[in-house]
């Protein structure tokens, strides 16, 4: 799913009052989500370099590079003037909007079978919220089912195919129990 720069930047408008700070120089945006500082520093100058996607990659220490789409600039105070109907609390320097490909997407293990999860769910999305994992379980399973979930990323493995991956394990059923007798 592709989003337009304008439905990007509108989504920034809503989000990004509460993930501002004042110090902040560069807005950091991945797949449209706004990342704290704290998440992600870089600096303009670090992502105008041929080794951006290796920064971004080496900061988060979730995604290997192959799994960074694109990462593309933009000046706030341009697209103010260019008619963006953009509002900041503290103009930032730049815009930087980082895609991943669906390498960042989180692969599902329940049960040591591979499974599709309600709704699609990236390791960022997981960083920044962890209770989406909850949303995006399949309906047959509840969250109190869980006896554990691990998340496992492959940031040096040398395979680029591979996902980050949840390993969840759930209580046995009443059905499972009666299959052993």
């Amino acid at each position: 799913m592709k989003l337009s720069l304008k439905r990007v930047l509108t989504c920034i408008i809503l989000t990004v009052l509460a993930s501002l700070t004042t110090r902040a120089q560069t807005l950091c945006v991945i797949d449209g989500i706004p990342l704290p500082d704290s998440l992600l520093h870089v600096t303009i100058d670090e992502m105008r370099s041929d080794s951006a996607k290796q920064i971004v990659s080496h900061r988060l220490g979730l995604i290997p590079p192959y799994a960074i789409e694109s990462i593309q600039i933009f000046s706030a105070e341009e697209q103010i003037k260019q008619g963006k109907n953009i509002t900041f609390c503290k103009l930032p320097a730049d815009i930087i909007l980082i895609r991943t490909n669906s390498l960042a997407e989180l692969q599902w293990i329940l049960n040591g079978k591979m499974i599709n999860p309600r709704k699609r769910l990236t390791i960022i999305d997981y960083k920044l919220s962890p209770q989406r994992i909850t949303e995006a379980l399949p309906r047959r399973i509840k969250p109190t089912d869980i006896l554990s979930a691990d998340i496992i990323t492959y940031i040096n493995d040398p395979r680029q195919e591979k996902h980050p991956t949840i390993v969840i394990k759930t209580k046995p059923t009443d059905s499972s129990k009666n299959k052993g007798h």
